[in-house]
C-alpha cells in the first residue's frame, strides 16, 4: 500500500463514521489523468454498504518541500479545503436568503471531508463521473455550448463573491487575507528548468518559440492579475483541458450541467478567469466575453474594461 493510499485510508476511516455506515466494504483505486496532473495523487473510491454505494473522489496531495519552497505563500491545497468548508457555506446562504432559483444557482461537488496537514493534505469529494459528468477533450477546441455555460459558471462564482463582500465586508476580507498569494521573481530556476525542459521538446520553430519566451520574461505576473476595479475570488487556474479524473472540472454534457470541482482559488479580476480559460482554447467564439455575472449582481455588473468584452 503507498503513503497516498495511507494517507487516503485515514480519512475514509472517518468519514465512514461520520456517515454511520454499516458493515462497509471500501475499495480503492488509484487513477490517472493521463499527464495533466502533477500536484496530487488521484483516486477513486466506492463504498459499498448493504445495497448502496458511496461513489467518492480524492486527491492526496504529491509535492514536496523543494516545490513549495519555490512558491512564497503556497497555499493550493488549503484554499481548496477552505472553499469547500467555508466559502460555500457563505455562498449557499447567500443564494437561499436572495431566492436565486435553484437552476440559477452556483453548485459544487459535496465535499465528504479533508485535511490541511502539511505534506499529507488531502479531500475527498463526491465522484461527479458516478453522476454521468465527463471531461472536455483537452486536446480538442470548444464549441459554443461548453464555452458559453463554463463561462455561466464563472460568472457566478465571481457575482457571489462580491455579493458576499457587500453583505459581510469583514468576513470576506478575512477570507481574502488567506489567499494572499504572490509571485518570486527573484527565485525563478525551477520554473526556468521546466521552460527548458519544454522547448527542448520542440521540433518545430524552436527558435520563435525561445524568442517569444525570451519576450515575455519581464513580465509581472502579479501585476496581470491585478484587479482594475473590480474584486472578486476567481477559480485561479482554470484549465478545463486539465482532467483530473472527471476530473478536477467536470462537464455533463447530456442535461447541460456543468460544475468546477478544483477550487484553488485567488483574488484578481474577473478578466483572469476569462483568460484562464481562453489561453488554452484559443477557438472559442468572441460572444463568450459578453457572458453577464448572475442574478445576485443587479446594477453591479463588472465594467467592459473588466471583463474585457467591447461596449
Amino acid at each position: 500500500m503507498s503513503e497516498h493510499e495511507q494517507i487516503l485510508i485515514e480519512l475514509l476511516n472517518k468519514i465512514v463514521a461520520e456517515q454511520a455506515l454499516v458493515a462497509p466494504q471500501v475499495k480503492i483505486q488509484p487513477i490517472s489523468s493521463g499527464g495533466a496532473n502533477f500536484t496530487t495523487q488521484l483516486f477513486q473510491v466506492t463504498i459499498s454498504h448493504g445495497d448502496d454505494e458511496l461513489k467518492l473522489f480524492a486527491k492526496v496531495a504529491a509535492v514536496g518541500e523543494k516545490f513549495r519552497q519555490e512558491l512564497p505563500g503556497f497555499r493550493m491545497f488549503e484554499a481548496e479545503n477552505d472553499f469547500y468548508t467555508k466559502l460555500i457555506k457563505f455562498y449557499e446562504n447567500l443564494q437561499e436568503k436572495h431566492n436565486v432559483p435553484q437552476d440559477k444557482r452556483f453548485v459544487a461537488p459535496k465535499c465528504y471531508g479533508c485535511s490541511s496537514k502539511l505534506y499529507e493534505e488531502v479531500i475527498v469529494l463526491e465522484d461527479l463521473s458516478a453522476q454521468g459528468f465527463t471531461v472536455y477533450d483537452r486536446m480538442k477546441s470548444v464549441d459554443w455550448d461548453y464555452a458559453s455555460k463554463a463561462v455561466e459558471e464563472i460568472a457566478k462564482f465571481h457575482a457571489l463573491s462580491v455579493a458576499f463582500e457587500k453583505e459581510n465586508k469583514e468576513e470576506f476580507n478575512k477570507y481574502v487575507e488567506t489567499l494572499t498569494f504572490s509571485w518570486d521573481t527573484e527565485n525563478t530556476e525551477y520554473f526556468n528548468d521546466i521552460i527548458d525542459k519544454g522547448i527542448n521538446m520542440v521540433k518545430e520553430e524552436k527558435s520563435r518559440v525561445e524568442a517569444f519566451i525570451a519576450s515575455i520574461e519581464m513580465v509581472d505576473y502579479d501585476d496581470i492579475l491585478k484587479p482594475v476595479k473590480l474584486k472578486v475570488l476567481t477559480h485561479c487556474d482554470n484549465r478545463s483541458q486539465q482532467p483530473n479524473v472527471q476530473g478536477e472540472r467536470g462537464w455533463r454534457h447530456g442535461s447541460k450541467n456543468y460544475r468546477l470541482p478544483d477550487h484553488s482559488g485567488r483574488v484578481s479580476g474577473c478578466r483572469s478567469a476569462l483568460l484562464y480559460l481562453l489561453r488554452h482554447r484559443q477557438e472559442v467564439p468572441r460572444p463568450v466575453l459578453r457572458t453577464a455575472p448572475g442574478p445576485l449582481l443587479q446594477g453591479a455588473q463588472p465594467s467592459h474594461e473588466e471583463t474585457g468584452s467591447q461596449p
